[in-house]
């Protein structure tokens, strides 16, 4: 009985992991458009991709690490 509960929480812990990831990557994906088009209208000028993914990369990850912190208990 105690292992149908230790499997069930694993394939659990398997779905809301790749869930995550994947809305992590959708996440990534429409933070990059909006990047790219901002500096496209900001500047006037194309951003090199380079950037554009390292300025998406960041602001997801701060997102994420930011968004995380503000569960109760999650920082202790």
């Amino acid at each position: 009985m105690e292992m149908k509960g230790l499997t069930g929480s694993i394939v659990g812990l398997i779905i809301g992991t790749v869930i995550g990831i994947v809305l992590s990557i959708i996440y990534f994906v429409i933070t990059l458009f909006v990047i790219k088009a901002a500096a496209d209208i900001v500047f006037a000028e194309n951003i090199s991709v380079d950037w554009a993914v390292l300025a998406a990369a960041l602001v997801t990850v701060g997102s994420m690490l930011g968004g995380a912190g503000l569960r109760r208990g999650a920082i202790d």
